[in-house]
């Protein structure tokens, strides 16, 4: 292996900023200004260079050797992690598969035309051409005629790219619809409200209870709805829909968030302390093993990973 070019230490806010484009370019809708924008960046400075140098070192640690070869290798100078912040009050317990409750009878995924299993990611293309890709544990229903095309989201999460076609297209949630106006974007269920994030183009979304309160989101945006209201369009995340390529990215994303998503990909559960829950976390996490994560996780990060059985693990902060 090619040892890391020599220098200076590498500073914390430029190794962030090496994963932050780590986490841009295993985006597969990536843009030519994206692309641009990390070659400036690259450009910029020897401790740009030498931090992604580290970065990508990582990246092939971590595909191609035991999970104890990445130890302390986003530490500069070998140290521990720094804790963001100190931890709040309680333990907090991983997030459910994702399954809504409109849909926890066996008979409402009985209906599906289309489903994935846990930790399972499957692309299929959708009858007027267009491409779907289903996320762990999902599973849609589909409505074609010769007036519309529906997408009826009964568990988990899909991302679309919808095909040309005069019938108008949408996708049904318990909260409401989302209606791309050519695009690709994603749509998840969440405890009691939908998460719509567009790649690219333009999606409007409709409350179920308040078809006053629509809103359009524009590409690079994200938001939540419920059947009521719809909240303010944020910037999506970097690298949010890694999955469809099999990978779970974090860009300084707290552990806790990290694990959160990971659950949804393995049967079980996972709890963490408060003091994990706040670590910061950069990297990119090829999702086929999600045992080889969490091994990762305790050989770069001060926490300890315990599997009291195969489906219950926890994941607590070293003193």
């Amino acid at each position: 292996m090619n040892p890391l070019p020599r220098g200076e230490p590498i500073g914390n806010d430029t190794l962030e900023q090496a994963a932050h484009w780590f986490a841009v370019l295993q985006d597969d809708e990536l843009s030519g200004a994206e692309r641009d924008g990390w070659q400036r960046w690259i450009a910029t400075s020897e401790q740009n260079r030498r931090a992604w140098a580290r970065v990508e070192q990582i990246d092939r640690q971590f595909r191609g050797l035991p999970a104890t070869a990445a130890r302390n290798a986003l530490q500069p100078g070998g140290q521990s992690r720094r804790q963001l912040f100190k931890g709040l009050a309680g333990l907090a317990l991983a997030a459910p598969l994702g399954w809504s409750t409109w849909n926890l009878l066996p008979a409402g995924l009985g209906r599906a035309d289309l489903r994935s299993a846990v930790g399972e990611v499957r692309e299929s293309r959708l009858p007027d051409g267009g491409r779907l890709w289903l996320n762990t544990a999902s599973a849609v229903q589909l409505d074609y005629s010769p007036t519309q095309r529906r997408v009826r989201l009964l568990a988990g999460e899909i991302h679309i790219q919808t095909a040309a076609d005069a019938r108008p297209f949408s996708v049904q949630t318990p909260a409401g619809d989302a209606m791309p106006l050519g695009t690709r974007f994603s749509v998840r269920l969440e405890a009691d409200a939908t998460r719509v994030a567009v790649s690219a183009g333009r999606v409007a979304v409709v409350p179920r209870l308040q078809a006053s309160g629509r809103q359009v989101i524009e590409t690079g945006q994200a938001l939540r709805f419920d059947a009521r209201q719809v909240t303010r369009a944020q910037p999506r995340a970097e690298g949010e829909a890694a999955w469809r390529t099999g990978m779970l990215v974090a860009d300084n994303l707290p552990l806790g968030d990290f694990l959160d998503e990971l659950a949804r990909y393995r049967h079980g559960v996972i709890r963490y302390d408060p003091q994990a829950a706040r670590l910061p976390l950069l990297g990119a996490y090829p999702l086929g093993d999600t045992d080889r994560i969490l091994d990762a996780l305790a050989d770069t990060l001060p926490v300890t990973v315990t599997r009291v059985t195969p489906w219950w693990v926890t994941v607590t902060a070293r003193t």
